[in-house]
């Protein structure tokens, strides 16, 4: 059971100054005497040894490591003892995402939206979830929300540009794609939302000029790269390509991008793939 000092360290924390130290990949939530909240592999961790973060570390890696139910059973009990922690509530919501329950999700990342509404990227994943749930339009509200928080929110240029791109609004998304790589030109993100353009425009060679200009051994990135690589790369008839590529996103299981996309499905497309490098092998 969580202590009443540490429960006192949360109500300080929840009253405290929130600042975020922002890069491409990296953010640091808030921090008091005993502990800092940062991000880290899409879900939140804290420093230091107080029970409160190790008992939220513990759940934390349990979702990076895909054992939904294990953190959320881990999440829950903490906020038996603590239901205005943050992190409790932002990676109970990111597991309930995770297992496709949608409703359990939201009402999770609404209440820690409220606790710590200054923080950019609860909007976004609400933004997500609504977007994996038919509201585009209130996903798109939320992405510009972030952005009045934050100018140079990268993630939430991308998500608006992506949905551009399923709308086949080639010219907007184009735009945010622009403006993410004036902030950052080296964003790999911006970078394959130019090929997704390509990709959507019938213009494979083009789709994967711009993948091949991206060292993904480098840097964290959205893991369609592989997709569109992939799909280029059969479209084109280079089928072995294709093969690798389908493999190395197979790869990513436990990926948000398997959130939109059949695992199934993909590890059919690499099949048919191999078969088809094979018979041109024989040939």
């Amino acid at each position: 059971m969580l202590s009443l000092p540490l429960k006192i360290a949360i109500v300080a924390l929840l009253c405290c100054s929130v600042f975020f130290a922002i890069d491409e990949f990296t953010v640091t939530i808030a921090q008091n005497k005993e502990y800092t909240i940062y991000e880290k592999d899409g879900v939140l961790f804290c420093t230091g040894n107080t029970e409160v973060a190790l008992h939220n570390n513990k759940g934390a890696q349990r979702i990076v490591v895909n054992d939904l139910e294990g953190a959320i059973e881990i999440l829950q009990e903490g906020l038996q003892h603590a239901p205005l922690f943050y992190p409790f509530l932002y990676n109970c919501g990111i597991a309930f995402m995770r297992k496709r329950e949608y409703d359990a999700a939201r009402i999770y990342l609404e209440k820690a939206m409220h606790i710590v509404p200054e923080n950019p990227r609860i909007y976004i994943l609400i933004g997500e979830l609504y977007a994996l749930t038919g509201r585009e339009g209130d996903a798109l509200l939320l992405f510009r929300k972030a952005l009045k928080i934050n100018r140079k929110e990268l993630t939430a240029l991308i998500k608006i540009g992506n949905i551009y791109v399923e709308r086949n609004q080639l010219e907007l998304a184009r735009r945010y794609f622009d403006a993410a790589l004036k902030i950052n030109p080296q964003y790999p993100d911006a970078v394959i939302g130019f090929a997704k353009i390509h990709f959507k425009k019938g213009e494979f060679y083009k789709a994967l000029i711009w993948l091949k200009s991206i060292d993904v051994a480098k840097k964290d990135y959205d893991k369609a790269y592989h997709y569109y690589f992939a799909e280029s790369s059969f479209k084109l008839k280079d089928y072995k390509t294709a093969y690798e590529q389908y493999e190395k996103l197979l790869q990513f299981k436990n990926d948000v991008f398997f959130l939109t996309h059949s695992y199934a499905l993909i590890e059919h497309k690499m099949n048919l793939s191999r078969q088809f490098a094979e018979l041109e092998h024989v040939e």
